[in-house]
């Protein structure tokens, strides 16, 4: 199955939506027993067939060194979930939200139609890459398609990339309108 334009599309669009930087983030795809993810260090927005690496979701093999360093989450989230498909993206105001709260509550109306109980912001003491957010964050799946890792980002899950490029970047401008909402709220010239 080919899989890089699916790829190609979402890094492109995490990247042009100011979500991901020149290097971070990472997306993968289930593929049977299989998962197909990029390898680490890759631009999501420059994605070519290389940077495309298919592993083992419960076992190691050959190409498994290759894969992104968050390679451990995404296999724990196939493991426990029903997902398709990953994005894992740093969206900057998600993560300044993540940093004063435990659930992020749109305020907006498309927010809270989408998140109507808000989004759980996962606090652990290693946030990349780690065992820690590999176990804990796949239970927090199962009342939201995307959770956001204290100070480090969010994972959204969905059945392609596309639903899970629309749960980050509708989460990310509700975060965006939460944060304009809290400035004006605060200016007296605004009331």
């Amino acid at each position: 199955m080919n899989f890089l334009r699916a790829f190609q599309t979402t890094g492109q669009d995490l990247f042009a939506a100011g979500m991901n930087n020149s290097h971070s983030g990472n997306l993968s795809m289930r593929n049977n027993r299989m998962l197909v993810i990029t390898r680490t260090g890759s631009m999501l927005h420059r994605l070519e067939y290389p940077d495309l690496v298919e592993t083992l979701i419960d076992g190691d093999d050959a190409e498994t060194s290759r894969a992104s360093r968050e390679l451990p989450v995404h296999r724990e989230i196939y493991r426990k979930t029903g997902a398709q498909a990953i994005a894992h993206a740093h969206p900057p105001h998600l993560i300044a939200l993540s940093m004063q709260c435990e659930k992020i509550r749109p305020v907006d109306a498309e927010g809270l139609y989408f998140f109507q109980n808000g989004v759980p912001v996962l606090g652990v003491t290693n946030s990349i890459a780690s065992d820690e957010v590999a176990a804990k964050i796949t239970p927090l799946f199962a009342h939201s398609p995307i959770v956001v890792v204290r100070g480090h980002g969010a994972f959204a899950i969905g059945a392609d990339l596309e639903e899970c490029l629309h749960w980050t970047s509708s989460l990310e401008h509700s975060a965006r309108i939460i944060l304009l909402h809290n400035q004006f709220a605060l200016n007296p010239n605004f009331r």
